[in-house]
């Protein structure tokens, strides 16, 4: 089943590009180290594939235990690109991805109530849902928490971001969708993506991102961005404690410890809980700090971004290696999961056609268990 994400939401939280214009294109070229793990679980080996099968790199993030490396591209250009478009991408030798990624195109078409096509309807009631939302790092609930409101009476700026959070709490939210789910479009609106369906993207483990990118379409425009050395693949988040290998207790505290990451601009954590017997949504963030924008805030920032986020200690600095979720709030949840993304440098250009960026980041997604976890 796929999903649609309003494209002005969409570019606030992956591109980030700030202010877009509806004449002019955006390159984004996205780039993450991920880690699955399952507390509890023991990591198994790869099935052996079959000659010359691989699985896409979407799939192969989902796999328990190894780091994998993920490269997205997306080219948004304001236009229905005519049946005749191509776009394609040569990237630096050093990412050992041959000499040309070939871009597919999706053009989204009007459906009968005038918007795109892929988005979903919504008929019949909803229950309300209760958020509870605790920050901070801390062995016990800090005072003054939680934050609890309806999903009756939320902002839509809290809405939207809710949407985001109940999304990400399946596994396969972000990465795993099929189609054209993930590809961030509206109305009028191409979309050249990579990986496709001939060219799986899979990254190799030595494999470097500095270097130069250079776009070439034959309808939205040609441009070049340079990878400078300190923007390449991050270290992927290393967790040495707590010992992942058994199921934590989740009425207790739990303290996690890290590897400290190379070249992270700033750190953020956070969980979700959910509890079906009341409906209730718990989230917890690492800010020390309250901020509703921390509730969509897990994707890919420009470094200003990050930085600012460290400033007024929404983010942990890149340094970090620690933080604590107080004891209890999760422990009447009926599954619980603990992510964390660490921000890495990027690199961007402001006065050219399309409108190129390059962003890093590194990321864990942990499930932690829960009464109905198994």
């Amino acid at each position: 089943m796929t999903k649609s994400i309003p494209f002005a939401l969409a570019l606030a939280f992956v591109p980030a590009f700030g202010s877009v214009q509806e004449d002019k294109s955006y390159l984004g070229i996205f780039v993450e180290t991920h880690v699955m793990q399952i507390a509890g679980v023991k990591p198994e080996p790869m099935p052996q594939m079959p000659p010359g099968f691989k699985l896409p790199a979407s799939v192969m993030a989902m796999m328990p235990g190894k780091a994998h490396r993920i490269l997205n591209v997306r080219l948004w250009s304001p236009s229905i690109a005519p049946s005749s478009a191509t776009a394609s991408i040569a990237p630096p030798e050093g990412l050992k991805l041959g000499s040309t990624l070939n871009l597919q195109l999706y053009r989204p078409t009007p459906a009968p109530t005038g918007g795109a096509t892929g988005g979903r309807g919504g008929k019949g009631e909803r229950k309300d849902l209760t958020v509870k939302i605790y920050w901070g790092s801390s062995e016990t609930v800090q005072e003054g928490q939680p934050k609890i409101f309806s999903t009756a009476n939320m902002t839509p700026e809290q809405g939207r971001a809710i949407g985001v959070r109940m999304q990400s709490m399946n596994p396969m939210g972000m990465r795993g969708r099929g189609a054209h789910g993930d590809y961030f479009y509206k109305d009028g609106w191409t979309t050249a993506y990579w990986p496709t369906d001939k060219e799986p993207g899979e990254i190799a483990d030595d494999a470097a991102l500095p270097g130069t990118y250079s776009l070439s379409t034959n309808y939205t425009g040609n441009v070049s961005i340079d990878a400078p050395s300190n923007v390449d693949f991050l270290a992927p988040i290393e967790m040495t404690a707590p010992d992942l290998g058994t199921k934590p207790n989740l009425a207790d505290s739990l303290p996690f410890q890290w590897s400290v990451i190379p070249n992270a601009l700033g750190l953020y954590a956070s969980a979700f809980g959910f509890e079906e017997k009341t409906n209730t949504l718990i989230i917890w963030t690492s800010s020390e700090v309250y901020a509703d924008e921390l509730l969509n805030t897990n994707d890919f920032l420009q470094m200003a971004e990050v930085r600012d986020m460290v400033r007024r200690k929404l983010f942990m600095n890149g340094a970090s290696s620690a933080v604590t979720i107080p004891a209890g709030i999760f422990k009447e949840a009926d599954f619980a999961m603990f992510n964390m993304v660490g921000y890495g440098p990027g690199t961007a250009k402001d006065d050219t056609q399309p409108v190129p960026r390059i962003q890093t980041k590194t990321s864990l997604m942990l499930m932690l268990g829960g009464k109905k976890a198994r």
